[in-house]
């Protein structure tokens, strides 16, 4: 176990994602790049480690200008993800419309915050793109007393194609495992929509609004 078995561990899932997530990556792309031309705003969200894929939307270059956090003034969302009731009150902080796009990353996709998110930013009219490990539903309950998880409130739900250990090696002669893969491909996945978008504008005849470098 080393570098290379993560390697060829992590280049499988990316391989697995570029396969079977196509046509989600491309009804995802549709959304995100009408989003953009219709003057919308891309809103992202993510607790814990999950926090890196929405960061990784906002305020870089080759980024959209008009790409924003739902939660960027509210510190380590981690400790709250399994609170109930408290999604609602963040998203009244927010008045998204029909013209706008969230994207939700959380890898088990059952916490209650990022279900309500997801759930609240429907409520408001905006569409939802979600990024989670479909493996987790059936084998975990969802910690919302509905029962639902982050894909069920998504308009496109994307598989990252990992599971609820979110960890790809075991560790020989141990009950121990390492290497999670779930910020590098919900990034990845990320980057497939965006780049997807930016070619339907191009496409289009719009220039896609990226912050230059």
């Amino acid at each position: 176990m080393g570098q290379k078995d993560f390697f060829v561990a992590i280049a499988s899932l990316v391989q697995d994602i570029t396969q079977e997530e196509e046509s989600n990556i491309q009804k995802a792309a549709v959304i995100l790049a009408e989003t953009v031309m219709q003057g919308g705003t891309l809103y992202t969200f993510g607790t814990g480690h999950s926090m890196g894929i929405a960061h990784e939307a906002v305020g870089k270059r080759g980024s959209l200008l008009k790409a924003k956090l739902l939660d960027e003034h509210i510190y380590n969302l981690a400790r709250f993800e399994r609170l109930e009731g408290l999604g609602p009150v963040i998203m009244k902080n927010h008045q998204l419309t029909n013209k706008d796009t969230v994207i939700v990353a959380s890898n088990s996709g059952r916490n209650p915050l990022t279900i309500e998110v997801a759930e609240e930013a429907k409520k408001q009219g905006a569409k939802v793109i979600s990024i989670s490990a479909h493996d987790v539903k059936g084998k975990l309950p969802s910690l919302k007393s509905s029962g639902y998880y982050l894909a069920d409130y998504a308009d496109v739900a994307i598989d990252n194609h990992g599971d609820s250990s979110d960890l790809l090696l075991e560790i020989p002669g141990t009950d121990l495992k390492v290497g999670s893969p779930s910020t590098l491909t919900g990034i990845f996945i990320y980057y497939l929509i965006l780049t997807e978008a930016v070619e339907i504008m191009v496409a289009k005849g719009f220039k896609p609004p990226l912050i230059k470098g």
